[in-house]
């Protein structure tokens, strides 16, 4: 989808990098409770899914598979908080910790659906690119290979990159205030509670994370518009 090498190169290498943490803190965090490393896990295979949209080969990869697996983990995100227990936090707060996080994966449901509903018309009408009745195709020298075309798509992914922003500039402040707070915890660490100070790295790492995964998330639904 991206046509700009270098936007093409920036992105492999941020969601590879996501994706490699992700599945880090997966299969690394052994003593986190199963539902956790799951979410981890999850989020390193969107990391995955976006980084190959940014390649031409990504528009042979079959779409209803990918929309039926991030449709099922952001339902998954919510029914999670809602029926799994969450220790002392009541319910409420856990949908509301988790929510974003279908809202993101949610989204990812509809990206490729849209672009998979625009190369599917294509090849109904003849194969043409420029003739999809979702996509229209760009010219050279633009960041993106084809676009969306018809105004309540550009709205919904407008609507969408604006939500994803915000939701990155949230996640982006709150991991810096924790990365600010992980060396005070560490140092009172020293006094027997060792695992609190690399509790609080491990958490602004993930938010940090989360907060990158969502602005580039973001950035990938404008250049679709």
């Amino acid at each position: 989808m991206i046509a700009a090498t270098g936007l093409r190169w920036i992105f492999t290498l941020l969601f590879c990098a996501l994706a490699a943490y992700g599945l880090w803190r997966a299969f690394a965090a052994r003593s986190h409770p199963w539902t956790a490393r799951l979410a981890h896990g999850l989020h390193a295979v969107m990391a995955l899914a976006m980084f190959a949209m940014a390649w031409p080969w990504a528009m042979d990869l079959p779409g209803t598979p990918q929309v039926v697996f991030f449709s099922a983990a952001a339902a998954w995100f919510v029914l999670a908080a809602l029926a799994l227990p969450n220790g002392p936090e009541p319910r409420l707060r856990a949908l509301a910790s988790t929510l974003p996080h279908a809202v993101m994966t949610g989204a990812m449901a509809w990206m490729v659906a849209a672009m998979s509903s625009g190369m599917s018309m294509g090849a109904t009408g003849g194969g043409q690119a420029h003739d999809m009745p979702g996509m229209d195709m760009s010219a050279p020298g633009a960041v993106a290979t084809m676009t969306l075309s018809g105004t309540g798509n550009r709205w919904s992914a407008g609507l969408l990159a604006l939500v994803l922003l915000a939701l990155a500039l949230w996640w982006l402040a709150a991991g810096f205030d924790a990365g600010r707070l992980a060396p005070r915890t560490a140092s009172g660490a020293a006094s027997g509670d060792a695992a609190s100070g690399g509790g609080t790295v491990h958490i602004a790492w993930d938010v940090g994370c989360h907060g990158l995964m969502a602005l580039g998330m973001a950035v990938m639904f404008v250049v679709m518009v």
